[in-house]
């Protein structure tokens, strides 16, 4: 029986290879469970977010390519451990046989190394499995002319102007016997354009061209002063106002007709026109006219229709009657005889 002795510190013991084996194998293992979750987690989100066949299929031969590499590794280290027992057991091992240190060493380097080429195998898997898409700039959406909302025009703000009251027109009593005179003018004419010739116009006169003369005051000599008259007293301090004008309408330089106004109250009326009267006061300024002195009045009794005329300049107080001036010799009335004629 031959045995064998070993010195003591000479071979290292084989049960720390084993111990150090198991610990690599449960390192692989939990390697390659942890690449498995990830390649399943990445499954997992592809079926959620689209068909993603060719990189679980990248990812599952990355598995198992980490699997065989892990196999081997395995193997090798298993088969190094059991070769290296063997030649221990057999031979005597020379002083510079590598140290457990030195396989954890390899061991870790191995593991080190599949984990880099799993992890690049499924980053590049990765970016070669999604499409490269062009970025898509969005089409030009040409924008409709945006009509302007109708704004609501403000409604004028317009300020109430307070009511001005006219004011009253005033015309003097002057202005307002002109007024009179003036719309008794136009009845006449209104007449005169149908029988001109009763209202002292000829063939040659013109309507357009007839003009209102100056107004002609009328008197009249109250009952009392004419019952109290004596024969040659002057007329002129007897002579009162009779509220009555007389205007004398003009056909160029000669008087057509004489149109009356009369005053009530304090209104002034128009009244009537007479051609009569115009012919007589013709001669009564022809024959006393203004440019020798003499200023011929019309005289009227209220209870007597017509007009007579005085001359207060002449020596002789007289009182004619305006139809005596249509005769052919025309000649001046006593003034006392006049008066007693109208008691």
């Amino acid at each position: 029986m031959n045995f064998q002795f070993q010195p003591a510190g000479g071979v290292p013991s084989a049960r720390p290879n084993l111990a150090s084996r198991k610990r690599l194998r449960l390192g692989l293992l939990a390697v390659v469970f942890i690449l498995a979750g990830v390649a399943y987690w990445q499954y997992l989100q592809r079926l959620m977010h689209g068909p993603a066949s060719h990189q679980v299929a990248t990812v599952a031969a990355a598995s198992a390519k980490a699997a065989t590499a892990t196999e081997t590794v395995v193997k090798t280290t298993t088969a190094t451990g059991v070769a290296t027992a063997a030649a221990s057991t057999a031979t005597p091992v020379p002083a510079k046989t590598q140290s457990p240190s030195s396989l954890k060493q390899a061991a870790d380097a191995g593991v080190m190394a599949v984990a880099t080429y799993l992890v690049e195998s499924v980053k590049s898997h990765t970016v070669a499995a999604q499409p490269q898409v062009a970025p898509v700039s969005p089409p030009a959406v040409k924008s409709a002319p945006v009509a302007a909302p109708a704004v609501p025009k403000p409604a004028p703000y317009v300020v109430a102007q307070p009511t001005a009251t006219r004011p009253t027109l005033v015309h003097t009593p002057e202005e307002r016997l002109r007024m009179a005179g003036a719309e008794a003018m136009e009845q006449m004419l209104g007449k005169a354009g149908k029988y001109p010739d009763a209202y002292g116009f000829g063939a040659s006169d013109l309507f357009k061209q007839a003009t209102l003369g100056d107004p002609i005051p009328v008197y009249t000599i109250e009952e009392t002063a004419r019952a109290n008259y004596k024969s040659g007293q002057p007329l002129r301090p007897l002579l009162k106002p009779a509220k009555e004008w007389v205007f004398p309408v003009l056909a160029g330089s000669h008087v057509c007709c004489m149109v009356s106004v009369s005053r009530e109250g304090e209104d002034y009326l128009p009244g009537n026109s007479s051609k009569a009267l115009a012919l007589a006061w013709n001669k009564i300024s022809k024959m006393w006219p203004a440019t020798e002195g003499y200023h011929p009045q019309l005289v009227v009794n209220p209870a007597i229709p017509g007009h007579y005329f005085t001359i207060p300049e002449l020596p002789t107080p007289n009182i004619t009657d305006t139809v005596q001036m249509t005769l052919l010799h025309p000649s001046l009335s006593p003034a006392d005889v006049i008066l007693a004629s109208w008691r």
